[in-house]
């Protein structure tokens, strides 16, 4: 939530007093809680591997790398520990003067007419309100979007939900490393990736290997649940991040949230089982961990001033609007698949209009993240989070330059918006792939 600007040193990079309202006790959504440790969005995969996001998503991984918490090389994702990735994001906010609530949840926004103007929140000290200029929606299933009267639009059938895992004593492959960046050999030209460099190059963990038709045929016998890739990261060689559990069910409804993660929990158990008796990799592997909570890919969008949609994603589609540069492919998970990978296309580096941000007839709220207004196919290519971070930094910089110039997010000089976005080191539009 962004509030009017006060005399006192509030958000020095925008201009305007900021308070972030977050339901853990730390930062990061899916980077963190979910423990989406793989980065996904910061690179293009087409040759020449070009970075596509940068600003203050780059700078919070820039300052993990320093603390040994994450490569920032040009591989098709970022491998990172959330834990370092936490204690940045806490270093980040302090040091711009951005007061923070953990364990508060937003509970719904506070109306005047059609404008949000606040919200009630909840957490240790029972019922609150703050009032703000300009609320942002980040809760990625656009609670606030919903509540706020704003239209939104959920599809039919819904990406699967992925718990992630980590296990201990994996002993993988002593000859590939596993501390280089992972390069897909395809492009420049936009594409579809199949197999079988597909399932050659799913993983950023080369020296990981997975019988893949035996593994699936484990599932045909019911030895094995509903699972996705397997896709590994992480930075440790013995310590192994697995993204596989694949949960069918809509997050943003509390009872279906809560079956996933307690299946989520119960088919990380039968895939460890798998790994431990058949992978070589990990016969002497142990489960240390599992994710804060489930990873979730879609529920609500918003429908905005601006739908984007797969065809802009195909086409690489400009709008003189632009606040962020998307490339990761369009990769929507099925629901009807039950196990390993799925066909992709590769954009090149495409921009993101300010609009997919802005609801039709609310005023006071801009969206960030998944729930912005996409049609499905856009949202498999913009849902993941380095995206995500530079739609949310241009939401943050919107919010600041609405409020200094006494307009409705709407209504903000949007070449302004692009040169604060400039000047704090983002990626704005392709112009600025380098």
């Amino acid at each position: 939530m962004v509030r009017p600007a006060s005399p006192r040193p509030w958000a020095p990079r925008a201009g305007a007093r900021t308070l972030v309202l977050e339901r853990h006790g730390f930062l990061g959504g899916m980077w963190t809680a979910g423990m989406v440790l793989t980065l996904a969005g910061f690179n293009s995969w087409l040759r020449p591997y070009s970075r596509c996001v940068a600003g203050i998503g780059g700078e919070w991984v820039e300052r993990a790398e320093q603390q040994d918490g994450a490569r920032f090389d040009n591989g098709f994702v970022i491998n990172t520990e959330p834990e370092v990735m936490k204690r940045v994001a806490d270093e980040l906010l302090q040091e711009s003067g951005v007061e923070m609530l953990f364990h508060t949840w937003g509970a719904t926004p506070i109306m005047e007419g059609p404008r949000v103007v606040g919200a009630f929140v909840e957490n240790k000290d029972g019922r609150g309100a703050v009032l703000a200029g300009v609320t942002i929606d980040c809760t990625g299933d656009g609670d606030f979007i919903e509540r706020s009267g704003a239209e939104w639009t959920k599809s039919d059938s819904l990406q699967p939900m992925t718990m992630s895992f980590r296990l201990s004593g994996a002993e993988p492959d002593p000859t590939v490393r596993h501390d280089v960046p992972t390069l897909l050999p395809i492009g420049p030209e936009a594409g579809v990736l199949r197999d079988p460099i597909l399932t050659e190059y799913s993983s950023s963990r080369l020296d990981i290997v997975v019988d893949s038709a035996a593994m699936a045929r484990a599932a045909e016998r019911g030895e094995l649940p509903r699972y996705g890739g397997p896709w590994f990261g992480g930075l440790d060689r013995d310590l192994v991040w697995v993204n596989s559990t694949r949960i069918v069910g809509d997050a943003s409804v509390a009872a279906e949230l809560s079956r996933a993660e307690i299946e989520g929990r119960q088919d990380t158990r039968r895939i460890v089982d798998y790994f431990t008796s058949s992978v070589p990799a990990f016969e002497n592997a142990k489960l240390i961990q599992t994710s804060t909570q489930i990873g979730v890919r879609e529920t609500r969008r918003l429908v905005g001033e601006v739908v984007m949609t797969g065809d802009d994603v195909r086409a690489a589609r400009r709008f003189e609007d632009s606040i962020a540069v998307g490339c990761w492919p369009i990769d929507v998970h099925p629901t009807e698949k039950q196990v390993g990978t799925h066909s992709m296309f590769v954009p090149e580096p495409f921009d993101i209009s300010y609009r997919v941000m802005v609801p039709r007839e609310i005023d006071g709220l801009l969206a960030a993240g998944r729930c912005v207004s996409v049609d499905r196919d856009a949202l498999g290519s913009m849902r993941v989070g380095a995206t995500c971070a530079a739609i949310g930094h241009g939401a943050g910089v919107a919010a600041a330059v609405a409020i200094a110039s006494k307009v409705q997010p709407r209504a903000v000089d949007i070449a302004r918006v692009q040169a604060v976005l400039r000047g704090q080191g983002a990626i704005v539009d392709v112009d600025d792939v380098s």
